[in-house]
């Protein structure tokens, strides 16, 4: 049996973590014993332990004090370092020196524990100190890829000791090998969802009575296109009155999402604010379209997978991940990325024709059934441990 260690360094709980999660728990524990070390002691801990996982703290097995998780972006060099080549190279050198003092921190750890493989779950260079120590006690690695971030020549360099990369779909795969990331150690592995969980609402009516429901499940923020999906809504309910939007989640345009709909009779009379709901997962079943309306590339949208297992079409930008959900005209549409008028144009065909809407559906569930369920997402995993152990 291999010993993996998974290294999960966000420090917040997000798709990265239930990802994490969902691998370690549907993994083939005959051949594989799974421990998670996180860097930061979140509350999502109890959920891996809940499903047998040993998990630990970096605090912990370091001896160093415990660590308040930052709010900051993917650590690079700042702008102001790259005008000269004396400020790059002390750059440079100050990460080096800090990347070198973890990994001699955690390489006893490493050595006592017997670990086979190290798998770290986000973006390759916030876990190159274990990657490094991994690298000087003559353990493989694999780094997950779940986001499009730039790398410079420092960081490609010290990346070179990484067995594989694991992309969440083509999009970020092909964005990594032009960054400077090896071809033959790149490959997409798309996320799963659990399609024996999410089926579709057999024999039951979508929709709300006599209105079409439109969904949007997600964060608030200006780069999923919130500002795009109300000047899309305002077209089509004026146009229309059997169509109602539904708007689930919370974030930093929340406030500026409410000031629109408020002031604006036609937005008030058709779309609901619902803020964060417990339930969403229940209100995306019974919609009849779901929207990512991302002005900015998706890795892998994890709600528009969940839409897909519930037989839901999706209407999604044609940027990043997405058109790798999203077969045009099959089981859902796509628009020109930040093209509110193109998504006026999607949504009106959709409702306009019932029949389109339920061949989607159809399709829809065929297609999450076919690449992205949770047993194909670790079944995959699961040869690339093999490829690297075994050959």
């Amino acid at each position: 049996m291999y010993r993996i260690l998974y290294f999960e360094q966000a420090p917040s709980i997000g798709g990265s973590c239930f990802s994490l999660l969902q691998l370690v728990s549907g993994i083939d524990r005959s051949r594989f014993d799974p421990f998670v070390l996180f860097r930061y002691n979140l509350p999502v801990r109890k959920r891996f332990q809940e499903a047998g996982v040993q998990t630990a703290v970096w605090s912990t097995v370091t001896g160093e004090p415990e660590e308040e998780p930052p709010d900051t972006s993917p650590p690079r060099l700042p702008v102001y370092k790259k005008g000269g080549l004396y400020r790059l190279m002390w750059s440079v050198k100050r990460q080096m020196g800090e990347h070198r003092r973890e990994a001699g921190i955690i390489v006893p750890w490493l050595e006592s524990e017997g670990f086979a493989l190290v798998h770290t779950n986000n973006f390759v260079f916030t876990n190159m100190p274990l990657i490094s120590a991994a690298r000087i006690v003559g353990i493989p690695s694999v780094s997950h890829q779940r986001g499009f971030f730039r790398l410079n020549p420092f960081q490609c360099f010290i990346s070179r000791s990484v067995d594989r990369f694991l992309c969440v779909s083509q999009a970020v795969a092909d964005h990594y090998i032009r960054e400077g990331l090896p071809a033959d150690k790149v490959s997409a592995v798309y996320n799963g969802v659990d399609t024996e969980r999410l089926r579709p609402r057999d024999g039951m009516k979508r929709g709300d009575g006599d209105k079409l429901l439109v969904g949007f499940f997600g964060r608030l923020e200006r780069w999923k296109g919130v500002d795009i999906l109300l000047d899309s809504a305002g077209d089509i309910l004026t146009r229309r009155d059997d169509v109602r939007f539904l708007i689930a989640g919370t974030g930093p345009e929340e406030k500026e999402l409410k000031r629109r709909v408020d002031e604006d009779p036609t937005l008030k009379s058709g779309i609901e604010l619902l803020g964060f709901r417990e339930d969403a997962l229940d209100l995306l079943a019974g919609c009849d379209i779901a929207l990512n309306t991302s002005i900015e590339p998706e890795p892998l949208s994890r709600s528009a997978l969940e839409a897909l297992a519930l037989g839901v079409p999706v209407i999604a930008s044609n940027a990043g991940g997405n058109p790798e959900i999203v077969e045009h005209g099959r089981n859902g549409m796509l628009f020109e990325n930040g093209d509110s008028a193109g998504l006026a144009e999607a949504l009106d065909r959709l409702l306009s024709d019932e029949s389109l809407r339920k061949s989607c559906s159809a399709e829809a569930r065929l297609r999450a059934e076919r690449l992205f369920s949770a047993d194909r997402y670790v079944r995959e995993i699961e040869t690339v441990y093999s490829d690297i152990l075994e050959n």
